[in-house]
């Protein structure tokens, strides 16, 4: 099987990742306008404590399979590399089987009293088995994305997802007469039988792609194993679930301090649902570019800090903020100037555009802080990581708790609270970074010259589309005007040197492809 740079590694899964976004993103309009911003509400109540779950049983494994396999390649020690997945996979396997017991039987108490919807029992009884499912799978997409294999779990993973669409269509049709709770449970169901068709593919293609073993190659201890693989994963799994556990906070205490504000809970529910089932799913599309970046990025960045090539470390850092930057600057141009259009368009809801339009403006450093957590776990900072996400939770929950019952701030209390940490995490993020010795960030060309193209680019699509509004054209203006200045953006991009012709190549084709061509 043929290894991949780490940016040719990112765009398969770019490319994966924006096909499987967009069927979810197809089945989240499906289902917003069959279930309306209640039946969503109560559909974002569930989904915080699935992911908690999952992150408790999986969250930093795959970046610590992935990290120490990298550290293995190099030396191409096979045998230790199948060592650390048997291990892992046990206990991770044994770890993840008990708590899915302790969740089957304790599902009532936790739709009740956690949730506080009674509505969120069946789903939760139904999550259990696809918490199990994705542990194991976890960890055999860490061997992959540690040996820069990337091509099979990125071809499962649509495979996966186009069958979960298909159950999650079914289903929702079939169920929507019974109400929200059975919908709600045809969700969680389809999304359990798609983790264990994943789960079969990955094992296979695992077993059918391992190379030979020599049989006398030394391998670490068990024990050592263990330790390493719990101090990368530890902070990393705590880190995540910390989030996850601010995510079901947010969702109980959104809709708690809009009540306290003077809402009815009808529309306390649906304001919550409009923030998290309408604003953040548009925010965060674009973001899956950046998100396969960073999976790839942590085995690089572990690579090249583990042999002490700075040069390489630094251009790799350097080169995955650039493609931030521009990602996140390319989006909140479209998020500024189209807000309410985009919510009327995907959701039937314009008033959602209010929120759309103030959360654009931190996406430049919502997206960075993605990216310098992906380098700081790279060369194994994991406890700064978990600093600073303990940090952005206490700022979120702060000003959500303290701002949401003022009637005339509501729900921007939240807003408020997740640009304000956005932007503080990511100088904190940078600030560690700079006590790294031999790190250095090229700010100019990550930030300040995407910065000016970014002030371009707003100035073509706002002038472009009030002149094609002044011509009458108004069912295509928005995509022109956003294809004017996407084109102009990258352009510019170009002309300052930010990305090159040779750089392109690098991506689309291989060295080998590019030697057999001459």
């Amino acid at each position: 099987m043929k290894k991949l740079t780490y940016i040719q590694g990112a765009f398969i899964l770019t490319m994966t990742n924006l096909i499987t976004g967009s069927l979810s993103f197809i089945y989240r309009v499906f289902l917003t306008r069959a279930i309306g911003s209640e039946g969503v509400g109560v559909y974002q109540l569930i989904l915080p404590l699935y992911l908690l779950f999952i992150t408790l049983v999986s969250g930093g494994i795959t970046t610590a399979v992935s990290k120490l396999i990298a550290e293995q390649a190099p030396r191409s020690n096979y045998r230790n590399m199948y060592k650390i997945i048997k291990i892992c996979g046990i206990t991770i396997g044994m770890w993840s089987l008990a708590l899915c017991i302790l969740i089957f039987f304790n599902a009532e108490y936790l739709a009740k009293y956690v949730l506080k919807d009674g509505r969120t029992f069946l789903s939760i009884m139904v999550f259990t088995p696809a918490v199990f499912f994705i542990s194991i799978g976890a960890v055999l997409k860490g061997y992959f994305y540690g040996m820069q294999y990337v091509k099979p779990p990125a071809v499962i993973d649509i495979f996966e997802k186009l069958i979960r669409l298909m159950g999650l269509l079914l289903t929702t049709y079939y169920l929507l007469p019974f109400g929200i709770e059975y919908v709600c449970a045809g969700v969680m169901t389809a999304m359990a039988a798609g983790e264990f068709i994943s789960l079969i593919l990955l094992y296979f293609c695992y077993r059918a792609n391992r190379p030979p073993v020599e049989v006398h190659t030394q391998t670490d201890s068990t024990v050592h194993i263990i330790i390493r693989i719990l101090k990368t994963a530890l902070p990393l799994s705590l880190s995540g679930a910390l989030t996850t556990i601010m995510d079901m906070i947010i969702a109980i205490l959104i809709p708690m301090q809009l009540r306290a504000a003077g809402y009815s809970n009808s529309n306390a529910l649906s304001l919550y649902g409009q923030v998290t089932g309408m604003v953040m799913p548009l925010l965060f599309f674009p973001f899956i570019i950046v998100a396969s970046l960073g999976i790839t990025l942590v085995p690089a960045i572990a690579t090249s800090y583990a042999t002490g090539n700075w040069t390489a470390l630094n251009k790799k850092c350097n080169d995955s903020l650039k493609i931030t930057s521009a990602i996140a600057f390319a989006s909140t141009a479209l998020f500024m100037v189209f807000p309410w259009e985009l919510c009327r368009i995907f959701f039937k809801c314009p008033e959602a555009g209010n929120m759309l339009f103030w959360m654009s403006f931190v996406c430049v450093f919502e997206y960075w802080q993605f990216t310098l957590f992906a380098v700081l776990n790279g060369v194994g900072k994991q406890h700064i990581v978990l600093k600073n996400s303990i940090l952005h939770i206490i700022i979120s929950v702060i000003c959500s708790y303290f701002l949401i019952p003022i009637p005339s701030i509501g729900i921007y209390g939240f807003v408020i609270g997740f640009c304000a940490s956005a932007v503080l995490i990511c100088i904190w993020n940078l600030a560690d970074l700079k006590r790294i010795p031999n790190i250095h960030i090229d700010y100019a060309n990550i930030f300040i010259k995407p910065l000016f193209a970014f002030i371009g680019m707003l100035i073509i699509i706002k002038g472009c589309n009030l002149y094609l509004i002044a011509r009458a054209v108004q069912n295509s203006n928005m995509t022109v005007s956003s294809i004017a200045g996407l084109i102009f953006f990258f352009l510019v991009l170009f002309f300052m040197g930010i990305f090159t012709p040779r750089q392109l190549r690098n991506t689309f084709f291989s060295r080998e492809s590019r030697v057999a061509s001459r």
